[in-house]
């Protein structure tokens, strides 16, 4: 069963609730510790505490449905099985979230698969895009299962092109981070790439152009 250090968990629980999201998806819920945590701080803490007083919609996905504990159909409203790398995408364009949330799971993707999935989701969450994530090399590798095994080794730097805080812990000697993504910032960064991109296109275009009108024509040569 996959879970999660507690380094660093006060922090996101704090980052994600201060938000007062309508909406959370959790990608990658494991044993169901960030459903039950929200439920409670989302919910609960405000005095909804039946189930059908509840209002905050906290959805899950997971790889495998084995791994998914009885408790957490309950505290989720809905827990969708599958790749986090297909049903992110499709989930999150189907309803509005304020936050996603990556607990641990970027790391279990090659790196370039990561990489456009965090994309995705901050084009995605309307909010922030949250990760919990070990960094540098000293991290185990093989997990329990195979979806648990380590595909691929992530650094603070690797976030310095995001609008994010990053926050680091030690936990026994190893980095870890919280890593909060202001999604609406990325969007606007994107879309500035995006524009840069295509005034570059468009100066190239013309610069070839010009020179091309430029040239001498073959009567004029002597």
């Amino acid at each position: 069963m996959p879970l999660s250090i507690w380094e660093g968990m006060e922090d996101c629980l704090a980052t994600i609730v201060e938000r007062r999201p309508a909406a959370v998806l959790d990608a990658g819920i494991g044993f169901g510790l960030w459903g039950h945590l929200l439920r409670q701080y989302l919910d609960v803490w405000s005095g909804r505490i039946q189930r059908e007083q509840w209002m905050t919609r906290i959805d899950g996905i997971e790889i495998d449905p084995k791994r998914v504990q009885a408790h957490s159909h309950y505290l989720y409203d809905n827990v969708y099985i599958g790749d986090i790398r297909d049903e992110v995408p499709r989930r999150a364009a189907a309803t509005a979230y304020d936050v996603i949330l990556f607990g641990d799971v970027i790391e279990h993707l090659p790196k370039d698969d990561g990489r456009r999935l965090l994309d995705a989701a901050c084009e995605l969450a309307a909010d922030c895009v949250v990760l919990r994530i070990p960094l540098g090399d000293g991290w185990r590798r093989e997990g329990r299962e195979p979806p648990d095994h380590h595909q691929s080794r992530w650094y603070a730097g690797d976030f310095d092109a995001y609008p994010a805080t990053v926050r680091l812990y030690d936990f026994w000697s190893n980095p870890y981070a919280l890593v909060a993504i202001e999604s609406q910032a990325a969007r606007r960064g994107a879309a500035l790439a995006r524009l840069d991109l295509e005034l570059a296109r468009i100066e190239a275009r013309l610069a070839a152009m010009a020179g091309a009108g430029s040239r001498p024509s073959g009567d004029s040569l002597p």
